[in-house]
């Protein structure tokens, strides 16, 4: 759980360590919405070998009739990008942080073009950024755009957000208390409660599955119980461990 003002786009690395150390497997494919569809988080799983089934930030389709990035062509030869009219962009400058060049039309020529009105910033000049390693970016987006990424991303729809709305009447998108651990404990106490509702929806006589729950939850208090009396005794058998334990005082 982060606050609001973190980019949760920005924690893919942090939150797939954090999947391995959990379940103790490695990741192999990355199932996320377009908010993690960033150069950044596609290059980071080409680099560890995942498989990026990420909708891409910006799609390629045109919006609202205007030219994407997309539309324009990219000649390696004379390394100048290709418009729609036919006219040249040149690169004009290396951004170091961003890691990509920006190539560049003549304001001139822009604003005298006849499909000046489908191109964004056609009156200074159209502009486009090409990353350092934009081929790498180019594949892990058309593998973005596989059946079977689309496949993934329509069952994580399904379990996800389906999982989300259900916990919107218990509070799921409004903090009741201030301070991030407070609102962790909120988000738990709405995550059992659904599990409960699960539980009880799936199981044929609730009210012997409740009982059972409860028994079972009082045997582990049992063992409880015993483990930390046999501890306190330095030694004993662990029936439902398998083991025996010795304590050795220092």
């Amino acid at each position: 759980m982060t606050s609001g003002a973190v980019n949760e786009g920005h924690l893919l690395p942090e939150l797939t360590e954090q999947h391995t150390e959990n379940t103790a497997s490695q990741v192999e494919v990355v199932v996320a919405d377009s908010q993690y569809g960033t150069i950044k988080n596609y290059l980071e799983c080409h680099d560890r070998g995942l498989k990026a089934h990420i909708s891409p930030f910006k799609d390629g389709q045109n919006r609202n009739g205007k030219f994407s990035d997309e539309a324009f062509s990219y000649d390696p030869e004379d390394d100048v990008y290709l418009c729609p009219g036919g006219q040249r962009l040149k690169r004009t400058r290396y951004d170091r942080h961003r890691q990509a060049c920006q190539y560049q039309g003549r304001a001139k020529t822009c604003k005298a073009c006849s499909l000046r009105d489908q191109c964004p910033g056609a009156k200074r000049g159209r502009t486009l950024w090409r990353h350092l390693r934009q081929e790498e970016v180019r594949l892990m987006r058309d593998r973005a755009q596989s059946f079977r990424s689309k496949q993934d991303l329509r069952t994580r729809q399904h379990l996800m957000e389906r999982s989300f709305a259900r916990a919107v009447p218990y509070g799921f998108k409004r903090a009741r208390w201030r301070r991030l651990w407070r609102v962790q404990i909120q988000e738990y106490l709405t995550a059992a409660i659904q599990n409960i509702m699960v539980l009880v929806r799936d199981v044929k006589e609730p009210g012997k599955a409740i009982s059972v729950a409860i028994k079972k939850a009082q045997d582990k208090w049992l063992n409880f119980q015993e483990t930390y009396a046999t501890i306190i005794n330095h030694k004993g058998y662990f029936p439902w461990a398998g083991c025996r334990c010795i304590v050795v005082p220092r």
